[in-house]
């Protein structure tokens, strides 16, 4: 009886042990295909909702300065592979890419920059690196919308560089691309 109890447990431990790696599994293995995250949270919204396309006027949307404020643990090597990230998600975006016209800029200020330790490689890893941003005019050098912008990964699968870099890249594509009308 008590033998039996005993493999009762051992079996519900092994089954939860088996979920865990299959999920992990699952998780690597989508981030591979998908790649990281990139998200934005806005304090001020380029206009009172995103269906009013606020956007829709420029033609074009450019990386400007890309600066680190936080003052440490950011790699010289984000800077030269961010931009290159950006231009590579608005090749992918519906967003438009003329070669002259109206302008709209993101200023990049890197507030925090975390690369993964070994614990967290263990328990499941995160890194990320967060943004305060600014989308002017280029013109006028007005501030249509501002707020904060990361790029995270929290799979094996995803971590250095290049992939916070294209995470970061990601969100402000898709910030931009929530105020610009979809190609019908």
């Amino acid at each position: 009886m008590r033998n039996a109890r005993w493999m009762a447990v051992a079996a519900a431990g092994l089954a939860l042990a088996a979920t865990g790696c299959m999920g992990r599994l699952i998780g690597e293995g989508a981030e591979a295909g998908l790649g990281p995250k990139g998200d934005y949270w806005e304090e001020k919204p380029a206009a009172a909702s995103k269906e009013t396309k606020a956007l829709a006027a420029y033609q074009r949307f450019e990386l400007g300065e890309v600066k680190n404020v936080y003052g440490r643990n950011v790699p010289a090597e984000f800077f030269e592979k961010f931009p290159v990230e950006f231009a590579r998600e608005l090749a992918g975006s519906h967003l438009p890419r003329q070669a002259a016209g109206k302008t709209a800029v993101f200023r990049v200020h890197i507030l925090h920059y975390e690369k993964a330790d070994m614990a967290d490689n263990v328990l499941g890893p995160l890194e990320q690196v967060v943004a305060r941003v600014e989308l002017l005019d280029k013109d006028s050098s007005q501030i249509l919308a501002w707020g904060n912008a990361v790029g995270r990964t929290g799979k094996t699968v995803g971590l250095g560089v290049d992939s916070k870099a294209k995470g970061l890249a990601k969100a402000l594509v898709k910030w931009a691309g929530d105020y610009y009308p979809k190609k019908e």
